[in-house]
């Protein structure tokens, strides 16, 4: 089969951590004269980052590779991230050619930054065929080296080149050796990228049109650990030294929240969404996980979070069925749920992760009753989610185009809009635009209906509420 460019496809599962880090791959590829697919059947690439931190994940990626291999029969696959770091062997072992005469390659997640030299690399070489394509990459990537402190910051914001807002990685690793957490393990030790160089290169994708940037990491709240004012610190810097950029922040650990970090975030251009890692509401079983905090001051945060910004998102990680775990301490954990009034909850069953703690923790909850405890944290954070939408109908709020109008019948004049406060808006263009609005800017619009009641019917609508665009059209 001959080949010019290959087109590349990419499959990223796990955190906004990985999507920052394949963002940054694309444009790597894309730069280098690329083309960039969303089918791997027609790719004659794909990358795929994975993530270990439950089995299903891990059984999520071997089903997206087996798949991927099956629907591609010569398409050459790279995997890396999480468990690539933690099980290359056996994800090698899916590939049944294996060895040279294979085409998955394993990158572990600590050399990822490798993945970045080889676009300019098969550009140079002049690859037209697969056979070469293939040895070109196992060249560059089966190569010794990567991984130093330095390499896990070579993926800089720029021009998005496969969503519609940028993602800036600040922070790598974690110190924290929470008893169920395999990502400390897989991730290593925190790292943070200096104030100076995450500054400039937010002015960069400033600079290069994006609207927003997503400041990711294993554990943002731990920005240059406590020296130096720590994430509020940071936080200032890069509202004072840049214009307009949006800034949205990823997961957030309990700890972040200090006077100083409330003080930073009543800055309008702080996205009034905000997600924390509670993973349980009782005290007993923080402790036990080696999560030392009280719910009680997590509500006060959340309380206090409310306070300073409009009816901000506020979202949070849940584990149900950790060991110990009783019918009383997962009452606690739904009461907290309660009382914090959670926009959305995202629970998982707990998952034994051989390395960690808990592996060995007792008494260990049956995989059907955790599961149930899931299911009903699910239910609520869909009522209480949509409780969140209803109080936004009929306001006004600002957003990210995130597709542009979509072509068919009945389609035409609607763009999905990703608002400040994290909500999916179908919004129809104004009647007598005479101009299209670009993905990736920022535009205006009125929620004037919930999903489920603007829908025209048929399957689930994938978006959270019905508007019109109100303004900012570029």
């Amino acid at each position: 089969m001959e080949v010019a460019l290959p087109s590349v496809a990419f499959q990223t599962l796990g955190c906004k951590l990985n999507r920052c880090e394949t963002e940054t791959i694309a444009a790597a590829f894309t730069k280098a004269g690329f083309s960039i697919t969303e089918d791997t059947r027609e790719a004659c690439l794909l990358v795929v980052n994975t993530c270990s931190v439950t089995s299903k994940a891990e059984q999520k990626v071997r089903g997206t590779i087996r798949a991927a291999l099956r629907r591609n029969p010569v398409c050459p696959v790279i995997v890396t991230g999480c468990y690539a770091e933690t099980d290359r062997a056996g994800l090698e072992a899916l590939d049944s050619a294996g060895g040279e005469g294979g085409r998955l390659f394993v990158v572990p997640g600590s050399q990822k930054s490798r993945i970045m030299d080889l676009p300019a690399a098969l550009a140079g070489e002049g690859i037209r065929d697969m056979a070469a394509l293939r040895a070109a990459i196992s060249r560059i990537c089966r190569a010794d080296g990567g991984g130093s402190a330095a390499d896990v910051f070579r993926f800089a914001a720029g021009a998005p080149a496969l969503r519609s807002r940028t993602f800036l990685k600040i922070q790598d690793g974690c110190d924290n050796s929470c008893a169920y957490c395999l990502v400390h393990i897989a991730r290593g030790a925190a790292r943070s990228l200096p104030r100076e160089t995450v500054l400039e290169r937010l002015r960069t994708a400033e600079s290069g049109g994006a609207a927003e940037a997503v400041l990711t990491g294993v554990n943002i709240s731990r920005w240059n650990g406590a020296a130096n004012g720590g994430l509020p610190e940071l936080l200032r810097a890069l509202v004072s030294g840049t214009k307009e950029v949006g800034i949205r922040l990823s997961s957030l650990e309990p700890d972040v929240f200090t006077e100083d970090f409330f003080a930073v975030i009543q800055n309008p251009r702080i996205r009034p969404h905000f997600h924390i890692s509670i993973q349980s509401g009782s005290a007993e079983i923080l402790e036990r996980m080696g999560r030392f905090y009280e719910p009680e001051s997590v509500l006060g945060a959340i309380r206090r979070l409310r306070e300073l910004k409009d009816d901000p998102f506020i979202a949070c990680d849940m584990i149900t069925g950790f060991p110990g775990e009783t019918e009383k301490h997962f009452s606690e954990t739904y009461a907290f749920c309660e009382a914090a009034a959670f926009s959305q909850i995202h629970p998982f069953p707990f998952s034994r992760r051989r390395g960690t703690a808990a592996w060995d923790y007792k008494p260990r909850i049956p995989e059907r009753e955790a599961e149930k405890r899931v299911s009903i944290l699910k239910n609520y954070s869909i009522s209480s989610r949509k409780r969140y939408i209803e109080r936004w109908i009929g306001r006004d709020v600002g957003g990210i185009c995130i597709s542009l109008p979509a072509r068919g019948a009945g389609a035409a004049g609607f763009v999905e809009i990703l608002t400040d406060n994290y909500l999916r808006i179908r919004a129809q263009l104004p009647c007598d635009s005479r101009f299209l609005p670009q993905k990736g800017r920022r535009l205006g619009c009125r929620i004037t209906a919930h999903a489920e009641d603007g829908h025209d019917g048929g399957r689930a609508p994938s978006f959270d509420a019905c508007g019109k665009i109100i303004g900012g059209l570029c």
